[in-house]
């Protein structure tokens, strides 16, 4: 009976303890008792690259095709010095042929040595003017006739009036781009006249047979059986990858992104390299109201691998987005309810509500823009019980407490200690 009575005097007091408490939290509007935070579990502020891709596929192919052709005017083929598969380069011999009518193939080379040879007078001439071209004062009449590289449209031409430090550097970047175009230019055509003047010695010498060499590197990638033209397909070295994206990929992509690829099962290993967006066509290959729209891209890579080859597929990352050492958090620590906001312990150890603004995000990690400082400490755990500038409330660590000294001291000490703890809380 007494101990029936006792545990009900308990349970009535533990009631209106706990009622009590609540009616003292309702009415404090003056907030005279002091609130606490409570946080289970932090996280934080940290410096990140935040990058957001989108991935596609493509396939290795050369950079150029370039055909080489047999006038069977000119003379009977003879014979050809490459197979299918074969290396050339600059000079190699690629076939031989008899001339019908000597004095009107000499004509016809030394024609085209001149006509050559005045190309490259004009491509000298072009390099010079925009070698002498000044960015900072230069206008198009200094290009002397020749088209300039900097007022292709009114758009470019708008560009450049801006005296801006980053419109100068992207005309000095397209004026350099512009040199090594023409310088490249005119290794071709040197190369065409030596072998239309190697052609003329050959008739000076032999007065008949003509063997034709190769005015470029590549590997032969078709040779014609029957002689139709073109005669022979000569592949460059030099790598591209070509893809397609589908429409809503497409909306996602611009020329010029930076993109990363990877090559598995190369020799056991994972070959990876850089690139960049170079074409993006923006109509699609067809147009069917029945069928998905496919937009051919092109990829120029910034470093070779010998170990590619044409055919080889990869898998791509095109870089639409980054942020480069920036604030970053991860984003279940960020609430969003009107504004978006986190929870940081400031200076004076106490939590507070920090409104945020937040950029990019990928994989759970968001670039704070505005709001947070990096490395502050973020509670994550509980969020309800969080309140803003108030002291913070971790769990007990039981690691640190030995049992021997909980109950070390007199019992009236060990009292007089529970209650200062229960009416602190």
């Amino acid at each position: 009976m007494k101990t029936s009575r006792k545990k009900k005097g308990i349970t009535i007091g533990v009631f209106l303890f706990i009622l009590c408490n609540s009616l003292l939290l309702y009415f404090d509007k003056n907030h005279l008792i002091e609130r606490k935070s409570f946080v289970r579990e932090w996280s934080g502020t940290f410096t990140a690259d935040v990058v957001e891709s989108l991935d596609v596929r493509g396939v290795f192919t050369s950079e150029e095709d370039t055909p080489v052709y047999f006038d069977e005017n000119t003379g009977a083929f003879q014979e050809f010095f490459v197979e299918i598969g074969d290396e050339v380069s600059e000079g190699d011999e690629l076939y031989a042929y008899e001339v019908l009518h000597y004095e009107d193939q000499v004509n016809d080379l030394e024609l085209e040595s001149a006509k050559i040879e005045e190309e490259i007078a004009a491509i000298d001439t072009y390099i010079t003017t925009l070698e002498s071209y000044t960015i900072d004062d230069g206008s198009e009449d200094s290009f002397g006739g020749f088209d300039s590289p900097f007022s292709n449209n009114e758009d470019e031409d708008e560009d450049l009036e801006d005296t801006g430090e980053e419109s100068t550097a992207e005309a000095e970047l397209i004026q350099e781009e512009a040199i090594n175009d023409k310088e490249k230019e005119r290794a071709q055509k040197e190369a065409e006249l030596a072998m239309v003047n190697d052609q003329l010695d050959q008739l000076t010498t032999t007065g008949q047979t003509i063997t034709v060499r190769s005015t470029f590197e590549g590997v032969v990638r078709d040779r014609s059986a029957d002689l139709s033209s073109p005669l022979l397909t000569i592949a460059s070295t030099q790598l591209i990858v070509e893809g397609e994206v589908n429409e809503e990929d497409r909306k996602q992509l611009e020329e010029g992104m930076r993109t990363e690829l990877s090559v598995t099962d190369i020799e056991d290993e994972e070959v990876t390299l850089e690139g960049t967006m170079e074409k993006l066509d923006t109509f699609s290959k067809e147009t069917d109201v029945h069928k998905a729209s496919k937009y051919p891209f092109e990829i120029s890579l910034s470093e070779e691998n010998e170990a590619l080859r044409p055919g080889y597929h990869t898998d791509i990352k095109v870089i639409t987005d980054e942020a480069s050492e920036t604030v970053a958090a991860f984003d279940e620590v960020l609430i969003t309810e009107e504004h978006l906001y986190a929870w940081e312990m400031n200076d004076q150890g106490l939590l507070e509500k920090k409104e945020i603004e937040t950029g990019l995000e990928k994989d759970g990690v968001v670039e704070v823009q505005n709001g947070l400082e990096d490395q502050v400490k973020l509670a994550h755990e509980p969020k309800d019980r969080f309140r803003n500038l108030t002291p913070i409330v971790t769990p007990i660590d039981y690691h640190h407490v030995k049992e021997d000294e909980l109950f070390q001291g007199s019992k009236a000490v060990m009292k007089e200690n529970f209650l200062l703890g229960v009416f602190n809380r």
